[in-house]
């Protein structure tokens, strides 16, 4: 009868274990907080071009509850694609086909109106993903989960800012693998 009882219970122990669990990948500065001497964060590029404009900048006081640091975006002028405006998080990681990829990141428009597109792309043609979140003027944490698009080894994510005359705040994003 105690043999019965150890079995069930290893049988239950496995049966719970959740085989789709995903783990944090340990990227470097993805929480926004590392800052250059030239004052811009790590690992992240902000662009503005073909006629965009926005003014990007460390934010140290409105930030996520925890946080020292966000990444505040000011939007003068959106460019004819959205593309145009953006930031950019440059360390890139592996994926395959198929592979769920789960990206969490904590965000705010101080009026509660900003539209903004989180995108998965890597270095093979066709395999641009987005997702458009409405934005609030609380932090507020959204997630999203793709499904990768062939193999590489150069996935990465990028924010595309698609209001105008908007002030958008970024902070603590993870991606789950």
């Amino acid at each position: 009868m105690n043999l019965f009882k150890i079995f069930l219970f290893g049988l239950i122990l496995i049966l719970s274990v959740d085989v789709d669990a995903q783990s944090e990948l340990m990227l470097k500065n993805s929480d926004i907080e590392g800052v250059s001497p030239e004052g811009k964060f790590w690992w992240w590029n902000n662009s503005a071009k073909n006629g965009a404009d926005a003014t990007f900048s460390i934010e140290d006081f409105d930030t996520n509850p925890g946080s020292e640091r966000a990444l505040k975006i000011e939007t003068h002028k959106l460019g004819d694609n959205g593309w145009f405006l953006s930031s950019q998080y440059n360390q890139k990681f592996k994926g395959k086909d198929g592979e769920k990829v789960t990206v969490v990141f904590h965000a705010k428009e101080v009026d509660g109106n900003g539209k903004i597109k989180l995108v998965l792309q890597n270095d093979i043609k066709g395999s641009y993903q987005g997702k458009d979140f409405m934005l609030s003027k609380d932090w507020t944490s959204y997630t999203y989960t793709f499904s990768m698009k062939g193999k590489s080894q150069n996935n990465q994510i990028k924010f595309w800012y698609m209001t105008e005359g908007a002030t958008f705040l970024l902070d603590d994003i993870k991606i789950l693998k």
